[in-house]
């Protein structure tokens, strides 16, 4: 699985990054996520735990990517690479290397998480600015899509809004985005308010967004598969009589009785693959439950 990040420059996504990674490295709710690469791990950890004392990170220069696991337990869920884009990409000439890496990132993603300073959205004119050029390229992306893609807005900086913050303007910078979900049957939205900082709020939200419809698109492509393959068995058993073992011997094809037998098998063994996948899929249906859907 592809989970893209992306936002312009200072809307916290290196910071949401490390503290994600520390927060769900912890194990919450039963959840956590792996860093494959030893040192990224540790950068990782490192940099969260300056973050909690005060000292951010410098904003990225490059295309980032991260290879991690989500696991429930002892059980290994979803494999995922975490591709942070720096933010100059976005206004880049298309011609451009990292402008075009985006590009094609987008296109393949298999979900997306939108960093959008929140406090400079409501308090300067170039908050909106930055927001519509932000829409533009996602939007686009979102027209040629052909397969599913949960989209998340993460709302950075919501701790240093008040509580007076200005719903509408959210709504009225967002719209484009929003339409563009609502008329896709490739999409599905949500939207996230986080705070990164020595007091992180919400941070688990995105990634565990993105994660539970990676298990969803999972757990209903085995359910299709076992039924499939117990609908042939039952096909095969049906033949499992004296003129239908004599036609297959006739036809050089396999023995009906052997032939169901091993369709229930294969959905023996995908439905070993699904069980896994339930406990934690209603779990994160659960913690996910409240978030607005679009």
């Amino acid at each position: 699985m592809n989970i893209v990040m992306l936002g312009h420059s200072a809307a916290g996504k290196t910071t949401y990054m490390a503290l994600m990674y520390s927060t769900m490295n912890s194990g919450p709710f039963g959840f956590e996520v792996l860093c494959k690469d030893r040192e990224q791990h540790r950068q990782l950890l490192l940099s969260a735990q300056a973050i909690l004392r005060g000292d951010y990170p410098p904003a990225t220069d490059h295309r980032q990517i991260y290879n991690l696991k989500l696991r429930h337990g002892a059980s290994n869920l979803v494999d995922f690479r975490w591709r942070d884009h720096r933010g100059g990409a976005l206004t880049e000439r298309s011609t451009s290397q990292q402008s075009a890496e985006l590009r094609r990132d987008l296109l393949a993603a298999d979900a997306l998480v939108v960093f959008v300073d929140a406090h400079e959205l409501l308090t300067a004119p170039r908050g909106a600015r930055k927001v519509r050029s932000l829409m533009a390229p996602i939007t686009m992306a979102l027209a040629d899509r052909t397969t599913f893609v949960p989209l998340v807005i993460a709302l950075t900086k919501c701790d240093l809004l008040g509580d007076e913050a200005d719903i509408k303007r959210f709504n009225r910078a967002f719209d484009p985005l929003i339409n563009a979900i609502q008329q896709s049957r490739y999409v599905c939205g949500t939207l996230v308010e986080v705070a990164c900082g020595p007091q992180p709020q919400n941070v688990a939200g995105p990634v565990l967004f993105c994660l539970y419809w990676a298990i969803a698109k999972r757990a209903e492509e085995l359910n299709e598969q076992i039924e499939s393959a117990m609908r042939q068995a039952a096909a095969y058993q049906a033949q499992n009589h004296l003129v239908g073992r004599w036609r297959a011997a006739w036809r050089g094809d396999p023995h009906p009785g052997w032939s169901a037998a091993h369709m229930v098998n294969r959905a023996q063994a995908q439905y070993a693959e699904l069980e896994p996948l339930i406990e934690p899929g209603k779990r994160l249906e659960e913690l996910l439950g409240e978030l607005p859907l679009f």
